[in-house]
């Protein structure tokens, strides 16, 4: 199966996960190149869609930011990505803009591929992302579910917050959203660290193993058991996504 490359998968204040951080990606694009992707952006061709609409992650107050993906049967983009091109000034990879180049700015014909588990290819994207210095540095921190999160929101007690957004279990701590978009840093031990406040996301460190190579690729995940309904096929994607659909 051949595998598509993601482009505009971005950071998410409320699930945050290695995804890139559009604000880490403004300019180097000439107005010439930045009307080029555009333009090729929207000629791409549905593959999925969502039931709810994403959201501008410069909170710009834009309302349709679209609900689908849109492919050209290389690469796949979520369709308000044009929308941070146009917008506000977010480069592209300079592989997709050579991709653009070689195709004279048009989409060649091609078979539209069947989605299914595997499809996405993150890998280039978040190198990429990492070699620009656009993604946070959130090794060793998850994302509470389940048990989890109902064991840490017990173990915080009386303490004030708006949402438990990541946990350590090696160190045990939990990073909370507080007011006005603010961040706490708390250890859940008797004698552990005092919390520490960061502004937001904006404010944590970025990761340290940048590389220049955007063709490097993550590891496949692992294909899950056949058998999933098409509606848990997309909960899923929309999970590994960061809970939004672009």
């Amino acid at each position: 199966m051949k595998r598509l490359e993601v482009l505009g998968w971005w950071f998410n204040d409320d699930a945050p996960t290695g995804l890139p951080r559009p604000q880490l990606l403004l300019g180097g694009m000439t107005a010439t190149a930045r009307a080029a992707v555009a333009s090729y952006l929207r000629a791409g061709k549905v593959l999925v869609r969502y039931p709810e609409p994403s959201h501008c992650r410069f909170a710009c107050g834009e309302p349709d930011m679209g609900r689908a993906d849109l492919t050209d049967g290389t690469f796949v983009w979520p369709d308000g990505l044009v929308h941070y091109i146009e917008r506000h000034d977010v480069r592209a990879p300079d592989r997709f803009l050579a991709h653009v180049t070689t195709n004279c700015g048009a989409i060649p014909p091609f078979v539209m591929p069947k989605a299914a588990f595997g499809l996405f290819d993150t890998g280039p994207w978040l190198a990429w992302g990492r070699a620009q210095r656009a993604c946070l540095d959130l090794s060793g921190w998850d994302i509470p579910t389940g048990e989890v999160l109902a064991r840490v929101a017990a173990d915080l007690g009386p303490v004030p917050y708006e949402a438990i957004l990541l946990c350590r279990g090696t160190t045990r701590e939990v990073v909370l959203a507080i007011a006005d978009g603010a961040l706490e840093v708390r250890q859940l031990r008797a004698g552990g660290q005092p919390p520490r406040r960061l502004a937001g996301f904006q404010e944590w460190p970025l990761a340290g193993e940048a590389t220049r190579d955007e063709s490097a690729a993550q590891k496949p995940p692992s294909k899950p058991g056949r058998g999933l309904t098409m509606d848990a096929f997309f909960a899923e994607l929309q999970k590994k996504r960061g809970l939004d659909p672009s």
